[in-house]
């Protein structure tokens, strides 16, 4: 049973994540920005220059629903 048993969370908060029974919680990336990083870095590549394809860090948002509780007491 989610969540009074077990809690669940999923990544990307996909638009069918908040029609779930019970709603899922989720994690959600700033998707524009993602693309935004992307196309950047691709400019980059097409003028010749060098790109470096490390990590970038970008903010994530965590979207509480129903699918997930503290945990109970024993």
């Amino acid at each position: 049973r989610v969540p009074q048993d077990l809690s669940v969370v999923g990544f990307d908060d996909i638009n069918f994540a908040q029609y779930c029974d019970p709603p899922l919680t989720t994690i959600s990336q700033p998707r524009y920005e993602i693309g935004r990083q992307a196309m950047l870095m691709m400019l980059e590549l097409l003028k010749g220059h060098d790109v470096h394809s490390g990590s970038r860090l970008l903010e994530t948002k965590l979207v509480v629903r129903g699918s997930a509780a503290p945990p109970q007491r024993a």
